[in-house]
């Protein structure tokens, strides 16, 4: 193990700041896309989004995983292991930050082809949807869905919270910051020594009117982020992120519902 054992009443107290998803968790794995293939018929893909909305809970659960370890190894390196180790409360507590934004990253990816699928949103009616300007933290299939659900289904409660989540500060800082740990250098973080950005060293500077480059040798770049900058984005995301999940959930209990009756009244 990478830290020792928490006692009963310290392990509660890491849990206050978590959303709880158990009955979430339980009531995805009501959902059998067998049966709801019987409701819907050969044709539909309302019957895949059962199985997406499984991945995105399951997802989501690692991602809350994570982020209770960073908890738990800075209270066990700052204050419960014989001596005080900083560096290791630090690494710890940067390796499943990370991992948290990662899963909550893919667990986004699974939550928006489930809206798709259960919407029976056509592919390409939705590419006409198609951002020139795609944000950073967004894929192009993101931003496609979410301008498609606005400019079509304004009012509909899937659109609203996908719309709340998707302009939350936090959940932004979380997607980009998980877009540059996979496709640039990762965010550089305090308190693991010297740290270098990917630039040149040189920097270019004028002194009366003329111009000079400039070498310092030495100290490294400053950090990005400390990993309270991340718990202070990460955090707040998996949360929003179990709101959000929750209500498409709710959406599609009702629609699967919804169809049952209808098919009960014709036979």
């Amino acid at each position: 193990m990478s830290r020792g054992l928490l006692d009963a009443e310290t392990l509660s107290e890491i849990a206050v700041p978590l959303p709880d998803i158990e009955q979430l968790q339980k009531d995805v794995l009501l959902l059998s896309p067998d049966m709801i293939s019987a409701i819907f018929g050969h044709d539909s893909t309302v019957p895949v989004a059962a199985v997406c909305l499984q991945d995105a809970t399951a997802v989501l659960a690692e991602a809350r995983y994570a982020l209770h370890e960073v908890f738990a190894h800075r209270i066990w390196y700052l204050e419960k292991s014989v001596k005080r180790n900083e560096e290791a409360a630090t690494f710890f507590g940067r390796f499943y930050a990370d991992d948290a934004a990662l899963r909550l990253y893919s667990a986004w990816v699974h939550l928006t082809e489930a809206i798709t699928l259960m919407l029976q949103i056509d592919r390409q009616k939705s590419k006409k949807y198609k951002q020139e300007k795609v944000e950073k933290y967004q894929t192009k299939k993101q931003a496609m869905l979410i301008e498609f659900l606005r400019q079509e289904e304004p009012k509909h409660p899937i659109t609203q919270t996908v719309i709340e989540l998707d302009n939350s500060p936090e959940w932004q800082n979380t997607m980009n910051y998980r877009n540059r740990w996979v496709h640039e250098q990762p965010p550089t973080i305090e308190g693991l020594g010297l740290v270098w950005r990917r630039r040149q060293r040189w920097k270019r500077i004028e002194n009366k009117g003329k111009i000079q480059y400039v070498l310092g040798i030495g100290g490294g770049d400053k950090p990005e982020h400390s990993v309270d900058d991340l718990i202070g984005f990460v955090q707040p995301s998996l949360s929003k992120f179990a709101c959000t999940l929750k209500v498409v959930l709710d959406y599609y209990v009702y629609l699967v519902n919804k169809a049952n009756s209808v098919r009960a009244k014709c036979r």
